[in-house]
């Protein structure tokens, strides 16, 4: 298995890898391969330029950097920002879909490389 630097990440959003972005997903929406999140406020908002282009991203690119986040609730159960604590890998993705009822789904495809951190 090849191993890959992440140089920096760019706006909590992607990382970046041999010069290239690659979104980062959280392992919070992941159950087994299957990714569910519900793309909704207060993390997400469709209507902000930054998540559309986001949602594109992972659409077109069908890899993304998985990482390892703590899920934080605030007192009204609802998730807030999520703590990083690693990256787990960059990913192959399958069937990335997107629906304003459901959020931004897929199923996680096999390991391109493992990540070591800057």
């Amino acid at each position: 298995m090849s191993l890959k630097e992440i140089s920096g990440e760019v706006d909590g959003r992607y990382a970046r890898i041999d010069g290239e972005l690659v979104p980062l997903v959280s392992n919070v929406w992941m159950d087994g391969v299957t990714y569910a999140n519900p793309f909704t406020p207060p993390l997400h908002d469709v209507r902000d330029p930054k998540d559309r282009e986001f949602l594109v991203v992972v659409l077109q690119k069908h890899r993304v950097v998985v990482t390892d986040d703590v899920a934080v609730r605030n007192g009204d159960g609802a998730l807030i920002p999520l703590t990083r604590r690693r990256y787990l890998g960059l990913y192959a993705i399958e069937n990335p879909a997107y629906a304003p009822a459901s959020g931004l789904s897929f199923t996680l495809g096999p390991l391109i490389a493992d990540l070591a951190a800057p």
